[in-house]
């Protein structure tokens, strides 16, 4: 049961540290909230370009020692807030097990 909890409480820690990465390294609109953008990170507010979700794998990448390959750029998850905090924290428990 303590797992369960584990698990949620990593991808909510993961969650709020690409938040802070989007907000310290990207120009955001003003009025950005992550609890209000859990579509697609190209959706109607068009919160980043190809490019600068790029640099954001990139920064991941070097900040949580793992490795995006083509199966994760392919997942539907990569292209979202809660999504993309899901996939980096299973790369981090896959480097880590």
């Amino acid at each position: 049961m303590g797992d369960k909890k584990n698990v949620a409480v990593v991808p909510e820690k993961i969650r709020r540290e690409i938040e802070t990465l989007l907000c310290d390294r990207f120009d955001l609109p003003g009025d950005f909230q992550s609890e209000n953008v859990e579509g697609n990170f190209f959706g109607v507010r068009g919160l980043l370009k190809a490019r600068e979700l790029t640099y954001l794998a990139y920064l991941l990448e070097i900040h949580y020692g793992i490795r995006f390959d083509m199966e994760e750029y392919n997942d539907q998850r990569f292209y979202s807030l809660s999504g993309l905090s899901e996939i980096v924290s299973e790369l981090v428990a896959g480097s880590s097990g």
